[in-house]
């Protein structure tokens, strides 16, 4: 029996040792990677919209209203490579303009909420706290929305109950599926599982009874549109419910939106009207 070679067991301890560090470089680097925008500077352009605060007065994010009498609130969690004034001001328009009003929190480690640490856990429970505040703060209505990975936060967060919708742009069936195609040769299901960030929105709201409605981009690079399909089919969601869009891309999705589909979306005429009392009680 041949004896090993020394160099080739040294080369495969090397690439062993090598994997081992990759993989350790991405758990410990999963949190930058996520979210992008704390390393963006603090906006510095006048906004001119309303402050969303806590009891205390601390700031939470922005809130655009319509021009008249509000049909309800929408709480939307912008994507990781941008900041709560820059959701707002690009997509706030489409929703006041008929005639809802619009909550866009922030996350911890982004823009005026600089220092602050986010990790899975501190971003759900703000979500979750955004959604309860919002609930009793305004009347009528509740929805919940996101885009990219403010679509997984919302799917997240719609556990805790008392929304009326769902509306999800640009989603992913589950962050470990999404990283899986990115870093093929590392295990990187098991390395987020292991930090508690899988973002897994199938699972989340594989049970729920409230609606749910997917607008993906066709030719997304980002996000590719097969996982928005994927958890479509895993929420048995039928056509209606489903916006695909053709010529849209991650960051575009919501200028390829026609105004017809916006309506589809935003149509509030099957949901049911909770009072802010009533909501108070099925949220944590």
């Amino acid at each position: 029996m041949k004896r090993f070679p020394r160099r080739a067991a040294w080369a495969l301890l090397a690439a062993g040792l090598i994997y081992i560090g990759v993989c350790a470089a991405l758990l410990l680097s999963q949190n930058r990677l996520l979210y992008i925008g704390t390393v963006l500077p603090p906006h510095n352009p006048a906004l001119s919209l309303p402050v969303f605060a806590a009891p205390d007065g601390t700031q939470l994010g922005w809130v655009a209203a319509p021009s008249g009498p509000a049909r309800g609130t929408v709480v939307f969690f912008h994507g990781n490579d941008e900041e709560a004034w820059q959701a707002a001001r690009n997509y706030a328009p489409y929703f006041t303009a008929r005639g809802w009003r619009v909550v866009f929190p922030e996350y911890r480690g982004f823009d005026f909420r600089k220092g602050q640490h986010p990790t899975h856990d501190t971003v759900i429970a703000d979500a979750i706290t955004a959604l309860r505040l919002a609930g009793q703060r305004y009347p009528g209505p509740l929805w919940i929305a996101g885009n990219s990975l403010g679509a997984g936060i919302a799917a997240q967060a719609a556990q805790a109950g008392g929304v009326g919708r769902v509306l999800l742009f640009v989603p992913w069936d589950s962050l470990g599926a999404v990283a899986a195609t990115r870093y093929p040769f590392v295990p990187v299901r098991w390395l987020l599982r292991l930090d508690g960030t899988e973002y897994d929105s199938c699972a989340a709201l594989k049970n729920t009874d409230v609606p749910v409605y997917i607008v993906y981009a066709v030719r997304d690079v980002i996000i590719p549109a097969r996982h928005a399909r994927h958890l479509a089919r895993c929420l048995g969601l039928p056509q209606g419910r489903i916006i695909a869009l053709p010529g849209a891309s991650h960051l575009d999705w919501y200028l390829r939106l026609s105004p017809a589909e916006w309506n589809i979306l935003l149509d509030g005429a099957q949901t049911s009207l909770l009072t802010p009392a009533d909501r108070a009680k099925r949220l944590p």
